[in-house]
């Protein structure tokens, strides 16, 4: 099984030529188009940003919000950061689309 680091790297040549990058995001990759934090990936599952516009599209395919395993204080569920359908993921043009559609919801934020 593809470690972390490994499976954003996959991300990003999916996503050439978009201008993204990773970067370290609180012990998870984290995925920056244009410098703009966009996603991240952690336990072998992708996520991206979104917002009121966006959520709806992640929520109709039972894809589920981000619950980090450790967090002093706040919700148990960050429900801005939503797990990327593997369908999405394997088809690079949707990847494209779903990738700055999150940016624009982070961006919005």
């Amino acid at each position: 099984m593809a470690n972390d680091r490994e499976i954003a790297g996959t991300i990003l040549d999916r996503l050439a030529p978009l201008p993204v990058t990773l970067r370290s995001l609180f012990g998870l990759v984290g995925l920056y188009l244009d410098g703009q934090y966009f996603g991240f990936v952690s336990n072998g599952a992708v996520y991206f940003r979104t917002d009121e516009q966006s959520k709806a599209a992640y929520v109709e395919r039972g894809m589920r919000a981000f619950q980090p395993k450790s967090r002093p204080r706040g919700p148990k569920t960050v429900d801005r950061n939503f797990t990327v359908p593997k369908d999405v993921v394997e088809d690079e043009e949707l990847l494209k689309e779903w990738a700055l559609r999150a940016a624009q919801a982070a961006k919005r934020r």
